[in-house]
């Protein structure tokens, strides 16, 4: 799981989600810095931001299509726009996610993207 957003502390968030129901994330804070990466391990998925200094997430999954990148793609924003979803879907985005996010809504995005039931959570707390 490739892991983009500029605000560390929803990074941090979603990477620990994440990781206690089982996936693999490699998290960036900028689609530059992932980009430069090029030891990057491959990804079967993308979460992005949308709205990053530098380079959107609409501009990040079009580079990385252009590189070769053929996985699903979901797109998290907090500045959520009438036309954003329309525009994400057409650039091959397959969801768009507003934050504040919630945990059950993003793994279960990310299980229909990867077309696998949800895993379920292995943290302690879990019911």
């Amino acid at each position: 799981m490739l892991l983009v957003d500029d605000d560390q502390a929803v990074r941090r968030s979603i990477k620990l989600l994440l990781r206690a129901r089982g996936f693999s994330v490699h998290d960036f804070g900028s689609a530059v810095e992932l980009l430069a990466d090029h030891g990057r391990a491959p990804c079967r998925c993308l979460i992005t931001d949308y709205l990053m200094p530098s380079m959107d997430g609409l501009a990040l999954l079009a580079r990385l299509q252009a590189s070769g990148w053929s996985g699903p793609a979901i797109l998290i924003t907090g500045c959520y726009q009438k036309d954003l979803e329309k525009r994400a879907l057409d650039a091959g985005f397959s969801a768009l996610v507003e934050k504040p996010l919630t945990d059950e809504k993003l793994v279960g995005l990310i299980a229909q993207c990867l077309d696998k039931p949800p895993l379920q959570d292995k943290s302690p707390h879990a019911p």
